[in-house]
């Protein structure tokens, strides 16, 4: 993730959640490019917002900022197209919400401010890679929405059920998410982390763990040729997925799955093998391109780096969201920098901010993500039938 600047004299950095301008007090958004925070002015006759480059064109705060700054999202009145049958003014990363939770309840309000600074991160992503990106008024066939839905009582920290409200559970099902409001409570999800004995549970990790099922249906399901070569990497996904989830809930990860598998929950399904795979293609390379933003190598050789990124030989406005460099040079940035990060943490008294290690088999399934992204497979180089037997491993 990137940070930006505002254009006043004091240039103060602005960040992806910004609102405002800290110095100059202007305020501060992304449009519909959703690619940039940047300034706005204020017309003080009509009350809306230019960008001083461009003031012909004029600008609404989405409706989610201006009622519950939930938001920082601004909107283009010249492209704005109405949602059918509502008048709600919503900006691109609101436009993909379905359901957001009974705002009624005010303790619910700071909950979904996390999910959808989490949501926002997560579609900033994918906004800047060459994967497909579309709401339900855009692709009413396989667009991508989302619900946001509490089943439990909020005052005891989600702990009692809701009267009449059935069980939400977090998942994806043709193109529409549902997270569970829970998930956004830090006691909540600590509670179900530990009982899960989960190394690492997040809202953005479910997020991207989410984003990827769709995105499977979205690069491979629907191609052949593709799908079968997926298989090779993540084995065979028609296997019976309710068989394969009590299996995992009975048994268990294999001793060993460390040597093949990203995390505990991979070893379940191969659908699950690619969710929780892709979720970490995106943690890394964001995670690389923040450490890019500010200066960060993460080189861990001793030598003091003379020029940004020097070992990654990246110009300085370069991104890892484009693909300019390959999957193994990715990876291995990754691995020096994630040293530094979780010998940072624990500067802190923190845990491991990356507890997990990417093994030949866990960075071949990273390469596949990568290619599968940027619609280069077919350079993929071909498995030897030892390396088919290493990526998957029966129980």
């Amino acid at each position: 993730m990137k940070t930006f600047k505002c254009n006043c004299s004091e240039q103060p950095i602005l960040f992806f959640e910004s609102s405002h301008c800290l110095a100059c007090g202007k305020t501060v958004g992304i449009d519909d490019q959703f690619d940039q925070v940047q300034p706005y002015e204020v017309d003080s006759k009509t009350g809306l917002f230019y960008k001083k480059s461009t003031p012909q064109v004029k600008y609404k705060k989405c409706d989610n900022n201006v009622q519950f700054n939930a938001c920082n999202g601004m909107v283009n009145l010249s492209t704005f197209t109405p949602i059918p049958d509502s008048d709600e003014m919503l900006c691109f990363a609101c436009r993909f919400n379905e359901t957001v939770p009974d705002l009624s309840i005010i303790e619910h309000i700071p909950l979904w401010h996390k999910m959808e600074t989490a949501k926002r991160r997560a579609l900033y992503t994918l906004n800047a890679l060459p994967v497909p990106l579309r709401n339900l008024a855009q692709d009413p066939i396989t667009g991508l929405s989302f619900d946001f839905i509490a089943d439990r009582n909020v005052n005891d920290h989600f702990s009692s059920p809701l009267a009449g409200q059935e069980t939400v559970f977090t998942g994806h099902d043709c193109g529409h998410i549902t997270i569970n409001l829970a998930e956004a409570d830090d006691v909540a999800r600590s509670q179900t982390k530990h009982a899960m004995g989960e190394r690492y549970r997040t809202l953005l990790g479910h997020f991207r763990h989410e984003l990827g099922h769709y995105y499977f249906d979205q690069l491979i399901a629907h191609t052949p040729e593709k799908h079968a070569l997926c298989k090779q990497y993540f084995g065979d996904d028609e296997l019976d997925y309710q068989a394969a989830l009590a299996i995992h809930y009975e048994q268990g990860a294999p001793n060993n799955w460390r040597d093949t598998f990203i995390s505990e929950y991979a070893t379940m399904h191969p659908y699950e093998d690619w969710a929780e795979t892709w979720a970490h293609y995106m943690h890394i390379i964001d995670t690389l391109e923040t450490a890019q933003n500010f200066s960060i190598s993460g080189s861990t050789s001793g030598e003091e780096d003379t020029e940004e990124f020097e070992s990654l030989n990246l110009p300085q406005d370069a991104s890892y969201f484009m693909g300019q460099k390959g999957i193994t040079q990715i990876l291995d940035s990754w691995v020096e920098f994630s040293i530094m990060l979780n010998s940072l943490n624990r500067s802190m008294g923190l845990a491991d901010a990356y507890p997990f290690v990417l093994t030949q088999a866990v960075r071949t399934k990273l390469s596949f993500i990568h290619h599968a992204i940027h619609d280069k497979l077919h350079l993929l180089p071909k498995l030897s039938k030892t390396e088919k037997n290493n990526l998957t491993m029966s129980k």
